[in-house]
């Protein structure tokens, strides 16, 4: 099936407009980070549970951490959300959803072994589902040519997208 990115600037409220997406819809797996009381949370789509990526206190963690610009995550929370995707990836769904993919997958890190992945079941036609990915609009033009997405559609609002089951 298809390849769609969704591209806005940063700070755009793309995850908001993802989540108001996918909202009653059914089909739908994959993650999104939203921010929830002031920090990066993961939220499973298909099961809606919702744990912890964004470290507040880096000084204090005792687990592993990646770091982008200001940010530190719990490198944890990204093979946990990895493991959530690549099972999904052998799942029956509509749509295939990450957001977001940014500098930490063009550094091979976060959502890197999943999104590579997703990619190339869609290139090789082997997923009947359609695959979204959110990109800052900064990036967009970058993450099509590092994972080599060669056709793909890229939006600027969710609802232009073709209607899920």
């Amino acid at each position: 099936m298809s390849i769609y990115l969704f591209s806005r600037p940063i700070h755009s409220g793309k995850t908001t407009a993802l989540l108001h997406w996918c909202r009653n819809r059914s089909g739908i797996a994959g993650i999104a980070m939203p921010d929830i009381d002031g920090s990066r949370k993961i939220l499973d789509l298909t099961s809606r549970t919702v744990f912890p990526v964004q470290c507040s206190e880096p000084g204090q963690s005792l687990e592993p951490l990646i770091n982008i610009g200001k940010y530190h995550f719990y490198a944890s929370a990204f093979e946990k959300a990895n493991s959530i995707l690549l099972e999904a990836l052998e799942q029956e769904y509509d749509w295939l959803v990450i957001d977001e993919v940014g500098k930490l997958e063009l550094e091979r890190k976060g959502f890197y072994p999943a999104v590579q992945k997703a990619v190339e079941q869609h290139l090789n036609n082997d997923q009947q589902a359609n695959l979204l990915l959110t990109v800052r609009e900064s990036l967009t033009q970058e993450v099509i040519r590092y994972f080599g997405i060669h056709h793909c559609t890229v939006v600027t609002d969710p609802e232009a997208l073709p209607t899920p089951a």
